[in-house]
């Protein structure tokens, strides 16, 4: 089973998360009064692939916005470099898209220093995927809990 932040940080704030952590799952922790800081984790077939330290949550907003409105408009996409902000900083990324699936690649950066325990070794490379349906449905269920949380700031 997928490891959560709740065995890795004490928080006095709820978790806001949707999704299944076996298939696919989006979750943000806030660690701040204000709410607007916090771990932003994804997890993909069971694998959480951030680096649970403590990040701004509306780049991971604005990143995955992105990328669901890219995985909305239905066409085949080939492998592309992605960039999903500072939590996961410690991996090269790529994404790709079939007509049914998000396809993730991605290998630890070798520069990185101490990667999270769950990240695949430098070098190897660890493919994971979600089907289209679940990842949009999923993010389309957390965005707006997301930005409940930095509006009602």
């Amino acid at each position: 089973m997928a490891r959560t932040n709740d065995e890795d940080r004490g928080s006095p704030f709820p978790k806001l998360g949707v999704g299944i952590a076996d298939t696919f799952r989006v979750e943000f922790t806030p660690t701040s009064r204000d709410k607007r800081f916090g771990v932003f984790q994804l997890y993909i077939e069971g694998i959480p692939i951030g680096d649970a330290s403590t990040t701004a949550l509306y780049p991971h907003i604005a990143n995955l916005s992105r990328l669901c409105a890219i995985a909305e408009h239905r066409s085949e996409r080939k492998r592309s470099r992605l960039h999903l902000g500072d939590t996961f900083d410690h991996l090269d990324m790529y994404v790709e898209m079939s007509q049914v699936d998000v396809l993730f690649t991605f290998t630890t950066r070798p520069e990185c220093g101490g990667p999270p325990p769950w990240a695949p070794p430098v070098g190897r490379k660890m493919r994971l995927s979600v089907a289209r349906s679940q990842f949009i449905s999923t993010w389309r269920q957390a965005e707006p809990q997301f930005r409940h949380l930095l509006a009602s700031q």
